[in-house]
């Protein structure tokens, strides 16, 4: 069993992003970290083909047992499946600590083991307490209301306090140890993977909180070295400032443009050009609402020099 390597969970829609996904980790692995493929059986030829020898695919029914056919919480079945399968991973003992990655990201400078690793053996706790997020209105309305409420039940659940809390959206790093520990809960609760995310949908906050509340390894903390783009305006923002991936990148390992709101518009990047993004984000109302505000700015000046 390796001590660290990387699990992405993928399927057939997300083909092309595991196609991006794959071609950064070749380009930026300093190391030889092991690479495991997760989809739906019937997929399993297609990822084989853009995969390659770059890692190994396997077949989502080898956790047959615990997926569902049924909506949790509002999520469909496979989405509810594939955090299913982040937590019950471990159980094939093939890495004893794994980055949980989605297809939509992308490796942006070189990484090895000590960026997810703090030692041989204990991985780095990706947390955030999203202070940036609940100042923004538009998320916060969205999303960031129930999931605040959601872990907040969850650490009631727990029985760990309310407030201060920390916890990450993806690419955080799983110690089997840890998931181990999980399961004896579980056993002594009668509980299932399901059952975890019926009480609440956020399998990063499971790890997270029961790492908090077991100290089943030492919780060493760090700042999320994967950034996330969970809405449009975000994307927005950024490419407003002109940053690009040679700027991220002097802070993150790796981006993630959350395709919830891209999809429409194909595998969004940081490479774009700066007029494309604007146009694949801002409506022709939009557009035209922001050349008249910015006339109007401008009028003032105008009165100014004609002395009108």
């Amino acid at each position: 069993m390796h001590e660290f390597g990387v699990m992405l969970k993928s399927y057939l829609p997300d083909i092309e992003y595991t196609q991006r996904f794959i071609e950064s980790f070749k380009k930026y692995a300093m190391e030889s970290t092991p690479l495991y493929v997760v989809v739906p059986d019937q997929d399993v030829p297609a990822f084989a083909a853009v995969v390659g020898d770059t890692g190994e695919v396997l077949p989502e029914s080898l956790w047959s047992d615990y997926l569902v056919d049924y909506r949790i919480h509002g999520n469909a079945a496979g989405y509810i499946n594939q955090e299913i399968i982040k937590l019950a991973f471990a159980e094939k003992d093939l890495l004893r600590n794994y980055l949980c990655a989605d297809s939509e990201a992308v490796f942006i400078r070189p990484f090895g083991f000590s960026d997810f690793m703090a030692t041989e053996s204990i991985p780095y706790t990706f947390v955030t307490e999203d202070h940036e997020l609940q100042v923004d209105p538009i998320y916060f309305n969205r999303y960031g209301k129930s999931r605040t409420q959601s872990l907040l039940a969850l650490r009631k659940y727990l029985e760990l306090d309310p407030v201060p809390y920390a916890t990450c959206h993806g690419f955080g790093v799983f110690s089997s140890l840890v998931l181990s520990s999980l399961r004896e809960f579980m056993a002594d609760q009668g509980l299932t993977y399901a059952d975890l995310l019926e009480i609440s949908p956020y399998e990063f906050s499971w790890y997270n909180f029961w790492l908090e509340k077991s100290q089943a390894i030492p919780r060493i903390a760090r700042e999320p070295i994967f950034e996330t783009i969970h809405m449009q305006h975000h994307h927005l923002s950024y490419a407003l400032k002109g940053v690009g991936l040679q700027d991220l990148a002097r802070g993150y390992v790796g981006v993630v443009v959350n395709s919830g709101h891209s999809r429409e518009q194909g595998v969004l990047d940081f490479e774009t050009e700066f007029s494309q993004t604007l146009a694949e984000n801002l409506t022709y109302r939009e557009i035209t609402a922001a050349i008249i505000e910015r006339a109007l700015q401008r009028i003032p000046r105008v009165r100014k020099i004609f002395k009108v």
